[in-house]
């Protein structure tokens, strides 16, 4: 027997609709956009709460909101920062229901909190001086409250190879430009050849040697334990191979190198997304350290800050772990 399929209501065609209705629907669906906005926040908050970001493989919620919710990279800053700021202060999720600040302001404020460290008190006195203002008076009362002027990088894609990229700078890096040109030996040199020549060696002097090495396929990769999954006996069985000192052998240390390559070694048991993240690895105990565990290659793995910290959480629990989290 079939069954027919249910039925959607048609979508109306706006050119159909008098003044009045259409007026009165765009005030509607004006108003159902700022509820999903604040609804959206609200989610990312409880996200970011569990860290479940994290548990899904990616080292920040910039990176989840950006790759898994497909906002732009300008549209993720906003809201990741409007988020911490509603967090922050409980006050500005008030001021969203009320429509006197927009994602926009609140983003602003919250990269103004964040760079002047300024208490909570003096966050919400700014707060109610730029509730309900435009853009620019808002840019404008920031400013004013701001130690030091507002520097920010510009990035511009000129073509397939090349990019514009402007930034301000101090004496310090002018003079240590120099220095750099007079070292090279080469005083024509452009500034961008010089600061090409920089990088390369310091990425040369960092990057792990992989001639000869096959690459580790990712599902051998270690995944993230558990508290319960350490046993009383498998912990016994570390203490007799129990390191004397916290630092783990450079061959050690090169070997899990090589055989991450360079990449946080998390991955996603439910989809088998691994961690993308190159940036602050580190060193994480499978058993910890100061319950026995070993610098052994098998007790040992390569993870971002992000996936360190969700592991110890998931070991140690978040009543424990809370003093030493910043979020």
């Amino acid at each position: 027997m079939q069954f027919p399929s249910p039925k959607h209501p048609k979508p109306i065609r706006l050119s159909l609709l008098d003044n009045q209705k259409l007026h009165e629907q765009t005030i509607t669906a004006t108003t159902q956009e700022k509820n999903a906005t604040l609804a959206l926040l609200e989610h990312l908050a409880e996200i970011d709460r569990r860290r479940l970001y994290a548990i899904m493989g990616y080292s920040s919620l910039w990176k989840y909101v950006h790759h898994e919710l497909s906002y732009s990279e300008s549209q993720t800053s906003e809201r990741v920062s409007a988020m911490r700021l509603m967090v922050q202060l409980p006050e500005v999720r008030d001021e969203f229901e009320n429509n006197t600040v927009t994602l926009t302001t609140a983003a602003k404020l919250a990269t103004h909190v964040r760079r002047e460290r300024i208490s909570v008190g003096q966050a919400l006195n700014l707060l109610s001086s730029i509730k309900a203002k435009p853009s620019r008076e808002v840019d404008r009362i920031l400013a004013t409250e701001s130690s030091e002027p507002i520097r920010k990088e510009m990035i511009k894609p000129l073509s397939a190879e090349t990019t514009r990229i402007l930034i301000d700078v101090d004496q310090e890096f002018l003079e240590l430009l120099q220095r750099m040109r007079e070292l090279k030996g080469h005083p024509g040199s452009s500034t961008r050849e010089l600061i090409q020549a920089a990088m390369k060696e310091t990425v040369n002097r960092s990057e792990v040697k992989k001639v000869g090495v096959k690459p580790t396929n990712v599902k051998n990769a270690p995944a993230p334990l558990r508290a319960r999954e350490v046993t009383t006996g498998s912990t016994k069985e570390s203490q007799s191979t129990l390191a004397k000192t916290r630092h783990i052998p450079a061959g050690i240390r090169y070997a899990i190198r090589i055989r991450s390559g360079d990449q946080c070694e998390y991955i996603d048991p439910a989809t088998a997304r691994r961690c993308d993240c190159r940036t602050q690895l580190e060193f994480d105990h499978i058993i910890p350290f100061a319950l026995g565990g070993d610098h052994s290659l098998e007790n040992l793995r390569h993870f971002c800050r992000t996936h360190n910290q969700l592991a110890a959480i998931q070991f140690f629990g978040m009543d424990h772990m809370r003093a030493f989290l910043k979020n």
